[in-house]
């Protein structure tokens, strides 16, 4: 197994929903690798509590999909096919594309703000790989403020699990991001711009392309979905 990462510990109030959000946003942002085991004993002393919470938050992710469960016990990040990634890509493309469109009739102000804020910051990751870490947090952050703002609680779960069941395989765009074929600023700023317009129909066209661009990556590189 890996060697455990440096994980900051835990406050003790609502330890269980604590680890299980920790995680669960590790595990958006891809940093674990797909086929990758997640040990309860080690996780536990990384977060700095009892094995029970991290039991609890394990099991709530397996639900979501976001892992599989092991004869140890212990709990996997799921090998993922090409056939389930484009259909994973086709649902996220849906109902992605969708909330965007919704959430132009529900944005705010202070949340358009805080958009045009994180695209940018999003696009100056993009010249220095040492802020891919970043890139990677903001980005999440630019997406679920989009997809809050549409104020449909049911979509959110729909989201976030798909997020869940994507995100080891996104990390595979990582060696991408500071390449030539890295993602252009621009599709943030697109959506961004469609928003601000209150332009539907583009808000949900700029948000499809920005969501297509990874996946189209990651079947054009087989090799890095495989671990070949």
């Amino acid at each position: 197994m890996p060697a455990p990462r440096s994980l900051e510990p835990l406050v003790h109030t609502s330890v269980n929903e604590a680890v299980y959000r920790r995680l669960r946003d590790h595990l958006m942002r891809g940093d674990y690798a797909a086929g990758e085991v997640l040990g309860i004993q080690e996780l536990a002393d990384a977060f700095g509590t009892s094995a029970m919470p991290v039991r609890e938050a394990l099991r709530r992710l397996a639900a979501q999909r976001a892992l599989e469960p092991m004869k140890s016990r212990s709990m996997r990040v799921p090998v993922i096919s090409r056939a389930r990634l484009e259909d994973i890509r086709r649902a996220r493309v849906l109902i992605e594309g969708t909330v965007t469109a919704w959430a132009v009739e529900h944005i705010t102000n202070e949340e358009l703000q805080s958009l045009r804020g994180l695209a940018t910051q999003i696009g100056q990751s993009l010249a220095d790989p040492r802020s891919v870490p970043d890139g990677l947090e903001n980005n999440q952050l630019f997406h679920f403020t989009i997809y809050r703002a549409a104020r449909s609680d049911s979509m959110m779960a729909t989201i976030e699990s798909l997020w869940l069941q994507s995100g080891p395989y996104l990390r595979a765009t990582r060696e991408l991001m500071h390449s030539d074929e890295r993602p252009s600023a621009e599709f943030h700023a697109a959506i961004v711009q469609a928003i601000a317009r209150r332009d539907a129909d583009a808000a949900r066209a700029a948000m499809e392309r920005d969501i297509c661009w990874a996946f189209d990556k990651l079947t054009a590189h087989r090799a890095a979905l495989t671990g070949a």
